[in-house]
């Protein structure tokens, strides 16, 4: 190797240069390299941002653990991933393989956590409210935010703050009421963490009380969101709130939940475990995840396999 680039500078110095069948020889030790590399480099950017997600989640966990331990409760004002359009209430568009049009949220955080629509009871909404959430801010995305947004355009500001209250809807992990329950909790369906089903989901936004309070100094940015930028616009972590006991104790009737027990099996571990869903749980155990549905901590599954439900 060093006699080769001898030669290599040899000819640089002389006046003949490089000849054909030497560049491309060149050319071709160049691409074999590049081949070579390349896939260890986006290996090692996969890592760097999962790296940094982990960060950013472990953080806000332990800002807003230390904050439900002085207060007692949770942050108001976080970001109720809904828009507001024609009088009634959906969940933001979903992000597509198309970089020309840009959608609310990443494909990835709704398919993997298997987000529904779902409208508070009013012992819901009180119970949201006596754990610290007494106001949301809707997202409601729309050209106004950004010219590439692809979706329905709201008929309320971005970011539109409002009171916490029966018939306001949320997203919810793995299944939502919508006048009747359309659920993601069924045998052979794939959750990232169907453990999470029945809890609601917000965005710690800059608009949080974490962040007004001075808690946070900003609400943090994924860095894969930020690459993905030409697909989706909502890019902040999120809380998973704890499973509420209204929503257990409402189960009557046509609100009778799809699930109230699970056997999953975790891919590609094989693992199984069973998981209670009229478990419920008290303000401190929230979990956080992120923009594209990375959870934290990971755990040794990708995601796990409903093989049994009663």
């Amino acid at each position: 190797m060093k006699r080769y680039f001898k030669r290599v500078k040899n000819l640089l110095k002389g006046s003949k240069g490089f000849t054909l069948l030497e560049l491309i020889v060149v050319i071709a030790i160049m691409g074999f390299l590049v081949a070579m590399i390349a896939p260890r480099l986006a290996g090692v950017v996969s890592g760097a941002v999962r790296n940094t997600d982990d960060s950013n989640m472990q953080r806000i966990a332990g800002v807003t653990s230390t904050f439900n331990e002085k207060t007692g409760r949770l942050p108001n004002d976080l970001t109720n991933l809904v828009v507001e359009t024609g009088g009634s209430y959906e969940m933001p568009s979903v992000s597509d393989a198309d970089p020309a049009t840009k959608e609310g949220l990443s494909a990835d955080l709704v398919n993997g956590l298997g987000l529904k629509l779902h409208y508070l009871t009013a012992a819901e909404a009180d119970e949201l409210k006596q754990m610290g959430i007494t106001h949301v801010r809707n997202f409601n995305p729309s050209v106004g935010v950004d010219e590439k947004f692809s979706g329905a355009n709201p008929d309320a500001p971005y970011m539109n703050r409002i009171e916490v209250d029966e018939d306001v809807p949320v997203l919810m992990v793995g299944a939502g009421y919508d006048g009747s329950w359309s659920s993601n909790i069924s045998s052979g369906t794939d959750l990232k963490a169907p453990e999470m089903a029945y809890r609601v989901v917000l965005g710690v936004g800059p608009e949080s009380e974490l962040v007004t309070s001075g808690q946070v100094q900003n609400a943090a940015l994924s860095p894969g969101g930020i690459t993905s930028s030409e697909h989706f616009l909502f890019n902040n972590y999120l809380l998973v709130l704890p499973r509420l006991k209204a929503t257990v104790d409402d189960a009557t009737g046509d609100r009778e939940l799809p699930a109230y027990e699970i056997t999953a099996v975790g891919q590609p571990t094989g693992e199984e475990k069973t998981i209670n869903l009229e478990e419920t749980q008290a303000s401190w155990q929230f979990a956080t995840v992120g923009p594209q549905g990375a959870l934290w901590p990971a755990g040794g599954a990708d995601y796990w396999t409903i093989n049994e439900v009663s």
